[in-house]
């Protein structure tokens, strides 16, 4: 069935999952970038200096990226290094907005987390909005420019104007789910002999006032301990003055221009590591 809303708005959430998981199967890389929406628009794979995919997607959590790191695995991916999304909020939540379709994607051990009935509810709510005649009197077709769309590469790209009084509340406490799910990352890596790079990408200041500096001391501390872990580094960019309101499209997200500069920053700041590693 055609995703209707997908003529006037880009790829749907059904759509880009699909065509990521496709390329995820059928490119080669050497590094594979898993994460939430931070990563997705904002790291572009092509400035990097190794072979690289952008395998996130909006509301993953640590429960999501194990799994799909399983689903790389079984497509005999041979990955020398991960770049494992962070944010503050990340913990915080389990979602299954996107089990209409990941259900399908990933092992059923994934969904033994989740109660099926709803999936199946989901599902179908899935297919009677996309065939709801509202939503085609909604149609307002975007220019070229204004439409998100995927590149092959998996990052998204979708357009948008930040404005200085975006604001937005997040939650910085631990769930034990998310947090089991992180080590357990961390862990398949290890494992594998695969390097991790937690990345925390730039954050507007209008967000990170969600948090008291007790609280972001304790949540650094905490993840600072996984890099006594051999090749596990952290890189924190929240606070980088390289970046203001006019890099952004919302209140969280990087633009293309600025997802390019800190890509290629991270990009840098790895090979620094790596060197370091080697000349060890």
């Amino acid at each position: 069935m055609p995703d209707i809303i997908s003529l006037s708005n880009g790829p749907s959430t059904r759509q880009q999952i699909q065509y990521s998981f496709e390329n995820a199967s059928l490119l080669n890389y050497d590094m594979v970038i898993v994460g939430n929406s931070r990563t997705y628009r904002g790291l572009n794979p092509d400035k990097f200096n190794q072979r690289t995919f952008n395998f996130s997607h909006d509301n993953d959590s640590y429960n999501q990226i194990y799994f799909k790191l399983k689903f790389l695995e079984g497509k005999r991916k041979k990955i020398s290094s991960v770049i494992l999304g962070l944010d503050y909020f990340q913990f915080s939540f389990i979602s299954n907005t996107r089990n209409y379709i990941y259900g399908d994607l990933l092992s059923d051990e994934y969904l033994k987390d989740y109660d099926t009935q709803n999936l199946f509810y989901q599902k179908i709510d899935y297919y009677i909005n996309n065939i709801d005649p509202k939503n085609l009197k909604a149609l307002s077709f975007k220019s070229k420019e204004e439409k998100p769309f995927l590149k092959e590469n998996g990052q998204y790209i979708s357009p948008g104007l930040a404005t200085e009084n975006d604001s937005i509340e997040r939650d910085i406490k631990r769930l034990d789910f998310q947090t089991k799910y992180f080590k357990k990352v961390i862990d398949f890596c290890q494992k594998k002999k695969v390097r991790v790079f937690i990345v925390m990408p730039p954050c507007r200041s209008n967000e990170l006032i969600s948090y008291s500096k007790v609280e972001i001391d304790e949540f650094n501390a905490f993840i600072k301990t996984f890099t006594k872990i051999k090749n596990v580094y952290y890189l924190n960019y929240s606070t980088t003055s390289n970046f203001n309101t006019k890099d952004y499209t919302d209140i969280t997200h990087l633009n293309e221009k600025a997802a390019n500069r800190f890509s290629k920053m991270l990009n840098n700041d790895i090979n620094h590591l790596i060197r370091t590693e080697n000349s060890k």
